[in-house]
Formats: C-alpha cells, structure tokens, sequence
C-alpha cells in the first residue's frame, strides 16, 4: 500500500473493501508525524508503522474501519473525542478546539454518522473522516436538522479550501461545494422537522 502524496507534507492511504478500512490521512511537519485514523488492514498498519519518525494519532470517530488498528501502531499518543477515547480505552479527549504546535487544528465536528466526530485541520486541507454522511433511518438516508445546523457553522469556520473525505469519490473535496450542498439540504427544513432526507429534492 503507497502513500498518495497531496502537497509534500500532506498525504493519503486509500480506503480498502475488503477488510473494510477507512482513509488514513498523514500530516508530515517538522517535529511530528500527524496520522489521521489508522484504518483496520495490516497493509494500513505497516505503511504507518514504516514512516520514520515519532507519530501521532488521531481519531476522526469510534467505528472498527477507522480506529482497528491502534493496537497495532506505534504512536506517542492519540486524540479523540470523549465516546471514542471510551472505547480505545484511553487517549486524549478533545472537547473543544486545540490549536497544537507546528500548525495542527483539532476540533469537534458534529454529525448524525458517529457520535463525537473529530476533525484536523492543516495549511488548505481539513480532514473530516465520515463526519458529512447521513445516518439511515427506517431504511432513508437523513440528516439530523440540529446537528446539520451545527456542523455548517464549524465548516464554516475553517480556512481549509479542501475538505478530504473517507471513502469519498474524490477524497478531496472544494469547500465552497460542501458548503453549498449542506446548505441547500438545509434551507429545505420545515418547522418542527427533526429529520431531512439526504437528497436534494
């Protein structure tokens, strides 16, 4: 498994099928190495594992694609929101926005996908791992109308042009067209309503 380099310090390991194992992102700065989820493939494992350097992890959210392999990799420590720290049995909790040496944005990101999504930002790019997916509801597809709310407003707030999505088709995303697709979704809320459904009608 290679690593997709996006600039010379940002870079990628493709999502797999089979075993299911989510993007793994790399931030390269001069003191650390930032890993973004550790997928679930031992293919994932050793190509981290194979990077020089003192690593540190974090996780986007708590589902096996994503976090499989910490036991795995070897890491100075590791950040994740509350739940998922509860489920790997420790790490560094992120509450609210962490503004870490060398550039490294943390943050909360609300979603209806996972609870306790976490984001990192660096330079152009945000990782956001399966923060912008729906929940399925009665066999729909729908976004939760508050957190939807929510999670534009920290979108909004980022400097990131680029938003890079796991599993998504194309990983790296404009940030002005994810923007501009949630909104859509969400002008199209009625009173009262606690669910939209994920498609544009």
């Amino acid at each position: 498994m290679e690593w997709e380099w996006l600039t010379g310090q940002v870079a990628r390991l493709p999502a797999a099928e089979a075993p299911l194992s989510a993007d793994v992102g790399l931030v390269q700065t001069d003191g650390m190495l930032w890993i973004y989820d550790v997928g679930a493939s031992p293919a994932a494992a050793d190509a981290i594992n194979g990077l020089p350097g003192k690593k540190t992890v974090v996780l986007s959210h708590f589902h096996p694609d994503h976090m499989g392999n910490l036991e795995q990799v070897d890491c100075e420590a590791f950040y994740g929101g509350a739940f998922t720290c509860k489920k790997a049995g420790g790490g560094i909790a992120v509450s609210r926005e962490l503004f870490l040496p060398e550039g490294v944005h943390l943050f909360p990101l609300p979603s209806v996908h996972a609870k306790g999504c976490i984001g990192m930002e660096y330079g152009e790019y945000a990782f956001l791992g399966d923060a912008l997916y729906p929940a399925v509801k009665a066999g729909q597809a729908v976004y939760n109308v508050s957190l939807l709310a929510q999670q534009l407003q920290v979108l909004k707030g980022l400097r990131a042009e680029w938003f890079l999505v796991s599993h998504g088709k194309p990983f790296a995303q404009s940030r002005d067209a994810v923007i501009s697709r949630l909104e859509k979704l969400y002008a199209q809320r009625v009173p009262g309503q606690t669910y939209l459904p994920a498609e544009l009608n």
